[in-house]
Protein backbone atom coordinates (compact mmCIF):
# COMPACT_ATOMS: atom_id res chain seq x y z
CA UNK A 1 0.00 0.00 0.00
CA UNK A 2 1.58 3.28 -1.03
CA UNK A 3 0.22 6.31 1.24
CA UNK A 4 0.93 9.87 -0.21
CA UNK A 5 0.63 11.94 2.81
CA UNK A 6 -0.80 15.02 3.63
CA UNK A 7 -1.40 16.85 6.90
CA UNK A 8 -5.43 17.05 6.53
CA UNK A 9 -5.10 13.39 6.03
CA UNK A 10 -2.71 12.24 8.68
CA UNK A 11 -5.30 11.67 11.88
CA UNK A 12 -7.62 8.93 9.73
CA UNK A 13 -4.13 7.57 7.97
CA UNK A 14 -2.38 6.91 11.77
CA UNK A 15 -5.64 5.82 13.01
CA UNK A 16 -5.93 3.51 10.65
CA UNK A 17 -2.52 1.74 9.68
CA UNK A 18 -1.91 2.13 13.25
CA UNK A 19 -4.91 -0.46 13.85
CA UNK A 20 -3.91 -2.12 10.94
CA UNK A 21 -0.26 -2.92 12.21
CA UNK A 22 -2.18 -3.81 15.81
CA UNK A 23 -3.26 -6.81 13.74
CA UNK A 24 -0.60 -7.09 11.23
CA UNK A 25 2.58 -7.68 11.94
CA UNK A 26 3.98 -7.93 8.26
CA UNK A 27 6.95 -5.75 7.42
CA UNK A 28 4.89 -3.92 4.84
CA UNK A 29 2.40 -2.66 7.47
CA UNK A 30 4.98 -1.67 9.81
CA UNK A 31 6.80 0.27 7.21
CA UNK A 32 3.31 2.27 6.44
CA UNK A 33 3.08 2.99 9.91
CA UNK A 34 6.23 4.38 10.76
CA UNK A 35 6.32 6.49 7.32
CA UNK A 36 3.25 8.05 8.71
CA UNK A 37 4.28 8.39 11.68
CA UNK A 38 7.27 9.97 10.82
CA UNK A 39 5.58 12.23 8.25
CA UNK A 40 3.76 13.67 11.07
CA UNK A 41 6.67 13.91 13.40
CA UNK A 42 8.20 16.02 10.76
CA UNK A 43 5.10 18.57 10.63
CA UNK A 44 4.64 21.44 12.27
CA UNK A 45 1.73 20.11 14.22
CA UNK A 46 2.05 19.49 17.72
CA UNK A 47 -1.07 18.43 18.39
CA UNK A 48 -1.17 16.03 15.56
CA UNK A 49 2.40 14.90 16.90
CA UNK A 50 1.40 14.12 20.25
CA UNK A 51 -1.32 12.11 18.97
CA UNK A 52 1.17 9.86 16.59
CA UNK A 53 3.74 9.51 19.50
CA UNK A 54 0.98 8.26 22.09
CA UNK A 55 0.05 5.57 19.10
CA UNK A 56 3.94 4.70 18.52
CA UNK A 57 4.15 2.90 22.38
CA UNK A 58 1.30 0.28 20.85
CA UNK A 59 3.31 -0.79 17.29
CA UNK A 60 5.54 -3.39 17.58
CA UNK A 61 8.98 -4.19 16.25
CA UNK A 62 12.49 -3.27 16.97
CA UNK A 63 12.59 -1.18 13.25
CA UNK A 64 9.49 0.79 14.55
CA UNK A 65 12.19 1.51 17.54
CA UNK A 66 15.12 2.40 15.72
CA UNK A 67 13.42 4.63 12.63
CA UNK A 68 11.52 6.48 15.50
CA UNK A 69 15.12 6.78 17.59
CA UNK A 70 16.63 8.13 14.89
CA UNK A 71 14.53 10.80 14.21
CA UNK A 72 14.25 12.17 17.52
CA UNK A 73 17.11 14.60 17.52
CA UNK A 74 14.85 16.25 14.49
CA UNK A 75 12.06 16.94 16.34
CA UNK A 76 10.99 20.09 18.60
CA UNK A 77 11.87 19.94 22.09
CA UNK A 78 8.16 19.04 22.89
CA UNK A 79 7.94 16.39 20.88
CA UNK A 80 11.17 14.97 21.46
CA UNK A 81 10.26 14.99 25.48
CA UNK A 82 6.93 12.90 24.13
CA UNK A 83 9.00 10.63 22.26
CA UNK A 84 11.71 9.88 24.84
CA UNK A 85 9.08 8.95 27.28
CA UNK A 86 7.35 6.42 24.61
CA UNK A 87 10.64 5.11 23.88
CA UNK A 88 11.46 4.09 27.74
CA UNK A 89 8.20 2.79 27.87
CA UNK A 90 8.76 0.69 24.61
CA UNK A 91 11.80 -1.15 26.68
CA UNK A 92 13.39 -1.51 23.50
CA UNK A 93 17.25 -1.43 23.99
CA UNK A 94 18.08 -0.27 20.52
CA UNK A 95 16.46 3.29 21.70
CA UNK A 96 19.31 3.44 24.26
CA UNK A 97 22.10 5.06 21.85
CA UNK A 98 19.60 7.89 20.86
CA UNK A 99 18.30 8.47 24.95
CA UNK A 100 22.15 8.60 25.85
CA UNK A 101 22.81 11.09 23.28
CA UNK A 102 19.65 13.42 24.44
CA UNK A 103 21.07 13.51 27.91
CA UNK A 104 23.35 16.16 26.46
CA UNK A 105 20.83 18.15 24.56
CA UNK A 106 20.45 22.29 24.78
CA UNK A 107 16.97 21.88 26.23
CA UNK A 108 16.66 20.80 29.95
CA UNK A 109 13.39 19.21 29.96
CA UNK A 110 15.08 17.14 27.31
CA UNK A 111 17.50 16.29 29.04
CA UNK A 112 15.26 15.20 32.68
CA UNK A 113 13.38 13.33 29.66
CA UNK A 114 16.15 11.14 27.82
CA UNK A 115 17.83 10.85 32.05
CA UNK A 116 14.04 9.43 32.74
CA UNK A 117 14.61 6.66 29.97
CA UNK A 118 17.53 5.99 31.00
CA UNK A 119 16.43 4.15 34.33
CA UNK A 120 14.07 2.30 31.81
CA UNK A 121 16.41 1.43 29.09
CA UNK A 122 19.49 1.90 31.15
CA UNK A 123 22.57 -0.89 31.83
CA UNK A 124 25.70 -1.00 33.51
CA UNK A 125 27.45 1.24 30.58
CA UNK A 126 24.90 4.39 32.22
CA UNK A 127 26.23 4.49 35.29
CA UNK A 128 29.02 6.15 34.74
CA UNK A 129 26.69 9.02 32.74
CA UNK A 130 23.93 8.76 35.55
CA UNK A 131 26.28 9.29 38.32
CA UNK A 132 28.34 12.27 36.96
CA UNK A 133 25.12 13.76 35.41
CA UNK A 134 24.00 13.75 39.47
CA UNK A 135 27.28 14.91 40.53
CA UNK A 136 26.96 17.98 37.97
CA UNK A 137 22.98 19.16 38.22
CA UNK A 138 21.04 20.40 40.72
CA UNK A 139 17.57 20.45 41.31
CA UNK A 140 15.18 18.22 39.02
CA UNK A 141 18.24 17.24 36.65
CA UNK A 142 20.07 15.88 39.42
CA UNK A 143 16.86 14.05 41.33
CA UNK A 144 15.82 12.46 38.24
CA UNK A 145 19.39 11.12 37.34
CA UNK A 146 19.76 9.77 40.63
CA UNK A 147 15.97 8.16 40.49
CA UNK A 148 17.29 6.36 37.26
CA UNK A 149 21.01 5.48 38.68
CA UNK A 150 19.05 3.60 41.49
CA UNK A 151 16.48 1.61 39.17
CA UNK A 152 18.66 0.85 36.27
CA UNK A 153 18.53 -2.84 35.55
CA UNK A 154 21.02 -5.81 35.05
CA UNK A 155 23.24 -8.11 36.33
CA UNK A 156 25.97 -6.10 35.92
CA UNK A 157 24.56 -2.53 37.42
CA UNK A 158 25.76 -3.13 41.20
CA UNK A 159 29.56 -4.40 40.28
CA UNK A 160 29.52 -1.02 38.13
CA UNK A 161 28.68 0.93 40.88
CA UNK A 162 31.15 -0.21 43.20
CA UNK A 163 34.05 -0.76 40.30
CA UNK A 164 32.99 2.99 39.81
CA UNK A 165 33.82 4.46 43.31
CA UNK A 166 37.41 3.55 43.41
CA UNK A 167 38.13 5.85 39.93
CA UNK A 168 35.73 9.02 40.12
CA UNK A 169 36.51 12.19 41.55
CA UNK A 170 34.96 12.92 44.83
CA UNK A 171 31.47 14.59 43.88
CA UNK A 172 31.17 11.38 41.21
CA UNK A 173 31.96 9.33 43.97
CA UNK A 174 29.12 10.58 46.99
CA UNK A 175 26.56 9.92 43.96
CA UNK A 176 27.93 6.14 43.43
CA UNK A 177 28.26 5.69 47.26
CA UNK A 178 24.22 7.07 47.47
CA UNK A 179 23.27 4.74 45.31
CA UNK A 180 24.96 1.97 47.02
CA UNK A 181 22.42 2.53 50.36
CA UNK A 182 19.70 2.67 48.05
CA UNK A 183 20.47 -0.36 46.45
CA UNK A 184 21.60 -2.05 49.09
CA UNK A 185 24.50 -3.40 47.60
CA UNK A 186 26.07 -5.38 50.45
CA UNK A 187 28.84 -6.27 48.17
CA UNK A 188 30.07 -2.72 48.43
CA UNK A 189 31.10 -3.35 52.31
CA UNK A 190 34.75 -3.47 51.99
CA UNK A 191 34.58 -0.88 49.36
CA UNK A 192 32.59 1.84 51.86
CA UNK A 193 35.35 0.74 54.72
CA UNK A 194 37.75 1.74 52.63
CA UNK A 195 36.15 5.56 51.75
CA UNK A 196 35.08 6.12 55.09
CA UNK A 197 38.98 7.35 54.95
CA UNK A 198 39.04 9.21 52.27
CA UNK A 199 40.69 12.67 52.01
CA UNK A 200 37.63 14.22 51.08
CA UNK A 201 35.02 15.03 53.69
CA UNK A 202 31.83 14.61 51.84
CA UNK A 203 33.08 11.10 50.32
CA UNK A 204 33.90 10.06 54.35
CA UNK A 205 30.57 11.13 55.52
CA UNK A 206 28.29 9.51 52.83
CA UNK A 207 30.26 6.43 53.12
CA UNK A 208 29.58 6.24 57.18
CA UNK A 209 26.08 7.35 56.66
CA UNK A 210 25.26 4.14 53.77
CA UNK A 211 27.67 1.79 55.96
CA UNK A 212 24.78 1.92 58.22
CA UNK A 213 22.88 0.09 56.14
CA UNK A 214 24.56 -2.10 54.53
CA UNK A 215 27.04 -3.32 57.32
CA UNK A 216 26.62 -6.02 59.26
CA UNK A 217 27.20 -6.75 63.04
CA UNK A 218 30.39 -8.50 62.18
CA UNK A 219 31.75 -5.60 60.25
CA UNK A 220 31.55 -3.64 63.85
CA UNK A 221 35.32 -4.07 64.91
CA UNK A 222 36.59 -2.15 61.88
CA UNK A 223 33.16 0.28 62.44
CA UNK A 224 34.82 0.99 66.08
CA UNK A 225 38.18 1.01 64.57
CA UNK A 226 37.07 3.73 61.97
CA UNK A 227 34.66 5.88 64.88
CA UNK A 228 38.46 5.31 67.23
CA UNK A 229 40.56 7.25 64.40
CA UNK A 230 38.09 9.79 63.38
CA UNK A 231 39.49 12.73 61.85
CA UNK A 232 36.69 15.51 62.97
CA UNK A 233 34.08 15.79 65.68
CA UNK A 234 31.70 15.81 62.38
CA UNK A 235 33.41 12.50 61.59
CA UNK A 236 33.08 11.10 65.02
CA UNK A 237 29.65 12.11 65.01
CA UNK A 238 28.67 10.04 62.27
CA UNK A 239 30.82 7.24 62.99
CA UNK A 240 28.89 6.72 66.09
CA UNK A 241 25.80 6.87 64.45
CA UNK A 242 26.63 4.27 62.19
CA UNK A 243 27.71 1.87 65.19
CA UNK A 244 25.09 2.63 67.15
CA UNK A 245 22.72 2.26 63.68
CA UNK A 246 24.69 -1.38 63.25
CA UNK A 247 24.70 -2.22 66.47
CA UNK A 248 21.06 -2.18 67.08
CA UNK A 249 20.56 -4.73 63.54
CA UNK A 250 21.72 -7.72 66.73
CA UNK A 251 18.93 -9.19 67.70
CA UNK A 252 19.89 -9.55 71.40
CA UNK A 253 19.35 -6.44 73.15
CA UNK A 254 22.17 -7.50 75.79
CA UNK A 255 24.38 -7.63 73.44
CA UNK A 256 24.59 -4.67 71.35
CA UNK A 257 27.16 -2.88 72.81
CA UNK A 258 29.84 -6.01 73.40
CA UNK A 259 31.99 -4.61 70.85
CA UNK A 260 32.55 -1.44 71.95
CA UNK A 261 32.91 -2.63 75.57
CA UNK A 262 35.19 -5.20 74.29
CA UNK A 263 37.42 -2.35 72.50
CA UNK A 264 36.98 0.08 75.37
CA UNK A 265 39.83 -1.14 77.47
CA UNK A 266 42.24 -0.78 75.22
CA UNK A 267 42.15 2.45 74.06
CA UNK A 268 43.94 4.40 76.18
CA UNK A 269 44.15 8.20 74.02
CA UNK A 270 41.46 10.94 75.30
CA UNK A 271 39.41 11.55 72.38
CA UNK A 272 39.28 7.74 71.49
CA UNK A 273 37.92 6.68 74.63
CA UNK A 274 35.02 9.85 74.68
CA UNK A 275 34.06 8.45 71.43
CA UNK A 276 33.44 4.69 72.14
CA UNK A 277 31.27 6.08 75.90
CA UNK A 278 29.39 8.38 73.32
CA UNK A 279 27.92 5.88 71.54
CA UNK A 280 27.01 3.56 74.18
CA UNK A 281 24.37 6.08 75.09
CA UNK A 282 23.22 5.69 71.61
CA UNK A 283 22.94 2.10 71.68
CA UNK A 284 21.54 2.15 75.00
CA UNK A 285 22.77 -1.66 75.94
CA UNK A 286 22.13 -2.17 79.88
CA UNK A 287 25.09 -3.68 80.64
CA UNK A 288 26.63 -0.29 79.27
CA UNK A 289 25.67 1.56 82.11
CA UNK A 290 28.41 0.11 85.03
CA UNK A 291 31.32 1.43 82.57
CA UNK A 292 29.67 5.13 82.14
CA UNK A 293 28.49 5.86 85.84
CA UNK A 294 32.08 4.20 86.44
CA UNK A 295 33.46 7.26 83.87
CA UNK A 296 31.91 9.82 85.56
CA UNK A 297 34.73 9.30 88.33
CA UNK A 298 36.93 9.77 86.17
CA UNK A 299 39.78 12.65 86.63
CA UNK A 300 39.59 13.70 83.31
CA UNK A 301 36.81 16.27 82.52
CA UNK A 302 36.57 15.32 78.85
CA UNK A 303 36.15 11.55 79.79
CA UNK A 304 32.95 13.03 82.60
CA UNK A 305 31.55 15.22 79.64
CA UNK A 306 31.48 12.07 77.69
CA UNK A 307 29.43 10.01 79.79
CA UNK A 308 27.26 12.60 80.95
CA UNK A 309 26.07 13.25 77.33
CA UNK A 310 25.81 9.16 77.01
CA UNK A 311 23.61 9.47 80.19
CA UNK A 312 21.64 11.94 79.10
CA UNK A 313 20.85 10.53 76.01
CA UNK A 314 19.90 7.04 76.91
CA UNK A 315 16.54 5.23 75.86
CA UNK A 316 15.02 4.85 79.30
CA UNK A 317 14.90 6.25 82.13
CA UNK A 318 17.52 4.22 83.96
CA UNK A 319 20.26 6.24 84.75
CA UNK A 320 18.00 9.25 85.76
CA UNK A 321 19.14 9.07 89.51
CA UNK A 322 23.20 9.14 88.44
CA UNK A 323 22.16 12.08 86.65
CA UNK A 324 20.84 13.84 89.21
CA UNK A 325 23.72 13.53 91.54
CA UNK A 326 25.73 15.41 88.98
CA UNK A 327 23.82 17.90 88.81
CA UNK A 328 23.43 18.04 92.46
CA UNK A 329 26.68 17.60 93.38
CA UNK A 330 28.99 18.41 90.83
CA UNK A 331 31.99 21.43 90.87
CA UNK A 332 32.18 21.29 86.94
CA UNK A 333 29.09 24.25 85.71
CA UNK A 334 29.28 22.77 82.07
CA UNK A 335 28.49 19.20 83.88
CA UNK A 336 25.99 20.26 85.98
CA UNK A 337 24.13 21.78 83.19
CA UNK A 338 25.03 18.97 81.00
CA UNK A 339 23.42 16.66 83.67
CA UNK A 340 20.26 18.86 84.63
CA UNK A 341 19.24 18.75 81.37
CA UNK A 342 19.83 15.23 80.70
CA UNK A 343 17.98 14.64 84.20
CA UNK A 344 14.99 16.24 83.14
CA UNK A 345 14.72 14.60 79.93
CA UNK A 346 14.87 11.38 81.13
CA UNK A 347 12.11 11.67 83.77
CA UNK A 348 10.02 12.63 80.81
CA UNK A 349 10.14 8.95 79.90
CA UNK A 350 8.20 5.84 80.38
CA UNK A 351 8.95 4.19 83.84
CA UNK A 352 7.56 2.76 87.06
CA UNK A 353 8.23 5.42 89.42
CA UNK A 354 4.95 6.52 91.38
CA UNK A 355 3.49 9.72 90.20
CA UNK A 356 4.90 11.41 93.85
CA UNK A 357 8.22 10.46 93.06
CA UNK A 358 8.37 11.94 89.94
CA UNK A 359 7.27 15.29 91.06
CA UNK A 360 9.52 15.16 94.44
CA UNK A 361 12.55 14.89 91.24
CA UNK A 362 10.87 17.92 89.03
CA UNK A 363 10.89 20.20 92.39
CA UNK A 364 14.74 18.91 92.42
CA UNK A 365 15.14 20.08 89.32
CA UNK A 366 13.71 23.61 89.43
CA UNK A 367 15.36 23.86 92.76
CA UNK A 368 18.87 22.75 90.75
CA UNK A 369 17.91 24.80 87.72
CA UNK A 370 20.32 28.21 87.61
CA UNK A 371 18.39 30.40 85.56
CA UNK A 372 15.28 31.33 83.86
CA UNK A 373 16.03 29.37 80.30
CA UNK A 374 16.76 26.16 82.63
CA UNK A 375 13.36 26.56 84.97
CA UNK A 376 11.21 27.04 81.65
CA UNK A 377 12.72 23.56 80.11
CA UNK A 378 11.74 21.48 83.72
CA UNK A 379 8.70 22.82 83.17
CA UNK A 380 8.25 21.89 79.44
CA UNK A 381 9.30 18.63 80.58
CA UNK A 382 6.51 18.61 84.05
CA UNK A 383 4.08 19.17 81.06
CA UNK A 384 4.09 15.86 79.72
CA UNK A 385 2.88 14.25 83.43
CA UNK A 386 -0.43 13.21 83.81
CA UNK A 387 -1.06 14.08 87.64
CA UNK A 388 -3.05 16.28 89.82
CA UNK A 389 0.55 17.04 91.69
CA UNK A 390 1.96 18.07 88.30
CA UNK A 391 -0.79 20.35 87.51
CA UNK A 392 -0.53 21.68 91.08
CA UNK A 393 3.28 22.11 90.53
CA UNK A 394 3.04 23.93 87.31
CA UNK A 395 0.33 26.65 88.93
CA UNK A 396 2.90 27.62 91.27
CA UNK A 397 4.73 29.41 88.86
CA UNK A 398 2.08 30.79 87.18
CA UNK A 399 2.23 34.37 88.92
CA UNK A 400 6.21 34.03 88.22
CA UNK A 401 6.23 36.91 85.04
CA UNK A 402 9.70 35.12 83.77
CA UNK A 403 8.04 31.66 83.53
CA UNK A 404 4.95 32.16 83.54
CA UNK A 405 4.09 31.40 79.83
CA UNK A 406 5.54 28.09 80.14
CA UNK A 407 3.53 27.32 83.18
CA UNK A 408 0.28 28.06 81.67
CA UNK A 409 1.66 26.36 78.75
CA UNK A 410 2.70 22.84 80.83
CA UNK A 411 -1.07 23.42 83.02
CA UNK A 412 -3.21 23.31 79.51
CA UNK A 413 -1.34 20.34 78.66
CA UNK A 414 -1.81 18.18 82.06
CA UNK A 415 -5.50 19.53 82.72
CA UNK A 416 -6.39 18.33 79.03
CA UNK A 417 -4.05 15.11 79.87
CA UNK A 418 -6.30 14.32 83.27
CA UNK A 419 -9.54 16.38 82.39
CA UNK A 420 -11.34 12.74 81.71
CA UNK A 421 -10.79 11.97 85.15
CA UNK A 422 -10.94 15.25 87.42
CA UNK A 423 -12.72 17.34 84.70
CA UNK A 424 -13.57 19.88 88.05
CA UNK A 425 -9.89 20.55 88.92
CA UNK A 426 -8.67 20.54 85.10
CA UNK A 427 -11.36 23.48 83.75
CA UNK A 428 -10.88 25.41 87.24
CA UNK A 429 -7.13 24.78 86.44
CA UNK A 430 -7.35 26.17 82.59
CA UNK A 431 -9.49 28.69 83.73
CA UNK A 432 -6.81 30.47 85.85
CA UNK A 433 -4.92 30.22 82.54
CA UNK A 434 -6.97 32.21 80.70
CA UNK A 435 -7.18 34.99 83.45
CA UNK A 436 -3.66 35.60 82.96
CA UNK A 437 -3.24 34.99 79.01
CA UNK A 438 -1.44 37.47 77.18
CA UNK A 439 -1.78 36.35 73.89
CA UNK A 440 -5.06 35.14 71.55
CA UNK A 441 -2.74 31.78 71.15
CA UNK A 442 -2.61 30.22 74.91
CA UNK A 443 -6.30 31.72 74.92
CA UNK A 444 -7.20 29.36 71.83
CA UNK A 445 -5.02 26.47 73.22
CA UNK A 446 -6.82 27.06 76.68
CA UNK A 447 -10.35 27.16 75.46
CA UNK A 448 -9.65 24.13 73.42
CA UNK A 449 -8.40 22.26 76.10
CA UNK A 450 -12.03 23.02 78.29
CA UNK A 451 -13.94 22.00 74.97
CA UNK A 452 -11.84 18.42 75.02
CA UNK A 453 -12.45 17.96 78.86
CA UNK A 454 -16.25 18.96 77.93
CA UNK A 455 -16.69 16.85 74.97
CA UNK A 456 -15.12 14.07 77.02
CA UNK A 457 -17.32 14.64 80.22
CA UNK A 458 -20.44 13.95 78.06
CA UNK A 459 -19.92 10.96 77.12
CA UNK A 460 -19.33 7.38 78.82
CA UNK A 461 -16.85 4.35 77.84
CA UNK A 462 -18.65 3.57 74.95
CA UNK A 463 -19.07 7.01 73.34
CA UNK A 464 -22.74 7.35 73.58
CA UNK A 465 -24.17 10.46 75.05
CA UNK A 466 -24.87 10.48 78.50
CA UNK A 467 -28.91 10.81 79.60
Amino acid sequence: MKIKHTICSSWALLLLVCLSVCCDASAQSQNDAVAVVLDILKSGDQEMQAVAITMVKEMPGTEVTKALAEELPKLSPTSQVQLLSVLGDRGDIVALPAITAAVKAENQAVRIAALRALGQLGDDSSVGLLAGTAAEQRGEEQKTARDSLYRLRGSKVDQAIVAGIATSESETKVELIGAVGERNIRTAVGTLLETAKDSDRKVRTESLKVLKVVAGSEQLPALIELLVNAQSSSDRTEAQKTVAAVAHKIEDKNRQAEAVLAVLPSVKEVQGRCSLLGVLGKIGDGNALPVLTEALKDKDAEIQTAAIRSLAEWPTAGPVVDLMKVAESSENKVHRILALRGFVRLLGLESSRPAEQTIGMYKKAMSLAQDAGEKRRVLSGLGNTKSRAALQMAQEYLGDKTLSNEAAVAMIRIAAAIGSEFPEQAKAAIEKVKKIATSDSLREQAQEAINKIEGSDKTDGSGEENN
